[in-house]
């Protein structure tokens, strides 16, 4: 029954609970019969292989998600305390992959019996199983591996899966623009060109899907490579996405367009310039670190050239990079909420490495612990920056998005003496306290030395906080009554943070390196009262 639920004051709830009342009529699954396809013209290649460990995890009933285990037996009795990210995995049969990786008999056999069990259940429209980034996916996840899943199968279940694979694609191809913009569109037009390349006569698909494809990248992607979420995560996996897009076109054999390859071009080097000594990614505005030899496999899989972007002028990140020490800094604007419901108040933040050891981080994010811990890591608080009586520098909404951010976000780049200079402002502090934020960072030629500058220019506020978050393998101790801190990363050689003219505190701090728990970390703040007059606290960190 569609309850009132379903449909809100707005153009769009309307819209939806329209859509909600015709697809899930008993007469709309009339129009998705036609003709049935016999065969697939082609598989799409499997552009990362899958986990064997997580598929033979799969076989014991367990589904590895997001770092979590989740039970799973069959479809007829899905756990009531699967979230709807982990049900839209399971739906999307993303875990095809780590049963390929095993290739056996069992794994198979498990495959086919859990196919079956789908079709049965869930062969009508469902809101979830059927939305079209799910849906996308699984025709996409169906057709890469309809190989390795059919191998010994009969016909009547092979027959079943082309019912299905026939009457998906018509209903993605009405429904593929209903998906929210992002990612989950990408996903979505992704499964609708799969459709189009592998089943025959459906040409018209693959135009289709091309068509928003395009379209959709000239709205994503910045001239710099970066996506509008300005999350490093959301850029690798819409990256992986047209990567495989464009694989599989070239299996095909059907020309790539030149518009796809130069988004690729784009984004390869943005993603570079996300990346930390250790392989993994910046913890910016709720993205997480990733598996290093993913990253690097795509990479390779981008192109040939090695380019590193230093500045994204789009996208707001800035890159200092000398011998073993890489330092990123976020001199952009909060995301819009269209853009990334769950951006990160972190107005010129930075992270920092040395080799393959993190030294100075952001604290992550942490949705799945919860909602009191996932806003709380949104905070500017919980990054390595500056905050003014305990505010944030974008007010954040509770129920996603900002209620305020910053109007002017300011950043140049310039060279001197062989040494690179970032200056960069917000005033995120000017509504509330008539403060610029404003920050200097230079690096030395040779990586050794840090030296930055931060300053608050105005007449409100009372008191501020700077803070480093360190990350969990770092320790730290205070030295030179309380001017300086001795970080000592668990390899390499220790770092000293000085900050002359302030006081330094050691204080309790968390870190998440990915979605399983959160770590006990440190944090060295350095506070001070401004009075009217504002503030400025200049500070070094080098190695010793």
């Amino acid at each position: 029954m569609l309850s009132q639920a379903h449909f809100t004051e707005s153009p769009n709830g309307i819209l939806n609970g329209l859509r909600h009342l015709t697809y899930s009529s008993p007469i709309y699954n009339y129009t998705l019969i036609g003709r049935m396809p016999t065969r697939l013209l082609g598989t799409p290649p499997e552009l990362i292989p899958g986990n064997a460990s997580d598929g033979q995890a799969f076989l014991t009933g367990i589904l590895r998600f997001r770092g979590r285990r989740n039970s799973f037996s069959s479809f007829d009795t899905l756990p009531g305390h699967m979230n709807e990210d982990c049900l839209a995995y399971l739906h999307g049969f993303n875990w095809l992959a780590d049963l390929r990786q095993i290739g056996s008999q069992r794994a198979r056999n498990r495959v086919q019996v859990l196919i079956t069990e789908w079709i049965s259940l869930y062969g009508q429209w469902d809101s979830l199983s059927w939305r079209p980034d799910v849906l996308g996916a699984r025709l996409a996840n169906w057709t890469t591996h309809f190989a390795f899943f059919t191998a010994d199968a009969d016909r009547k279940f092979i027959e079943g899966v082309f019912s299905e694979l026939g009457r998906q694609s018509r209903h993605l191809s009405r429904s593929v623009l209903h998906s929210e913009r992002g990612r989950q569109r990408i996903v979505a037009l992704k499964g609708l060109i799969y459709a189009g390349i592998a089943l025959p006569e459906s040409d018209r698909y693959l135009i289709q899907g091309l068509g928003h494809l395009e379209f959709e990248i000239s709205h994503q992607i910045y001239p710099d490579g970066g996506h509008i979420s300005r999350n490093p995560t959301l850029l690798m996996h819409i990256m992986t996405n047209l990567i495989e897009i464009r694989e599989t076109l070239s299996a095909a054999h059907i020309k790539v367009p030149a518009w796809l390859q130069l988004t690729i071009d784009r984004m390869a080097p943005m993603l570079r310039a996300m990346r930390l000594g250790d392989g993994g990614l910046a913890l910016f505005n709720e993205g997480i670190i990733g598996e290093a030899e993913t990253i690097e496999a795509l990479l390779s899989k981008a192109n040939r050239r090695k380019k590193v972007l230093r500045a994204a002028p789009h996208s707001g990140f800035h890159r200092l990079a000398a011998g073993k020490t890489v330092l990123i800094l976020d001199a952009g604007a909060p995301p819009k909420l269209e853009a990334n419901k769950w951006g990160h108040a972190g107005g010129l933040s930075f992270e920092m490495s040395v080799g393959k050891e993190r030294l100075i981080v952001n604290c992550g994010t942490a949705r799945h612990l919860g909602e009191a811990w996932h806003q709380v890591l949104r905070t500017t608080a919980a990054h390595s920056t500056m905050t003014v009586d305990d505010v944030n520098s974008a007010e954040l909404h509770r129920l996603g998005g900002f209620k305020r951010i910053p109007s002017n976000v300011y950043c140049s780049r310039r060279e001197i003496d062989g040494k690179t200079v970032i200056e960069a402002s917000t005033d995120g502090y000017g509504k509330p306290f008539d403060l610029i934020h404003r920050r200097i960072l230079m690096m030395s030629p040779n990586g050794a030395a840090v030296i930055g500058e931060d300053q608050l220019s105005g007449t409100g506020g009372r008191k501020y906080s700077l803070r480093f978050h360190l990350h969990p393998n770092v320790k730290a101790t205070l030295i030179q009554h309380g001017k300086a801190a001795l970080l000592k990363p668990r390899r390499g050689p220790a770092w000293k943070l000085a900050v002359p003219s302030g006081n330094l505190k050691l204080e309790d701090s968390v870190y998440l390196d990915g979605p399983v728990r959160l770590r006990r970390s440190q944090q060295v703040v350095v506070s001070g009262r401004i009075f009217g007059r504002g503030a400025t606290v200049k500070w070094r960190v080098h190695s010793i």
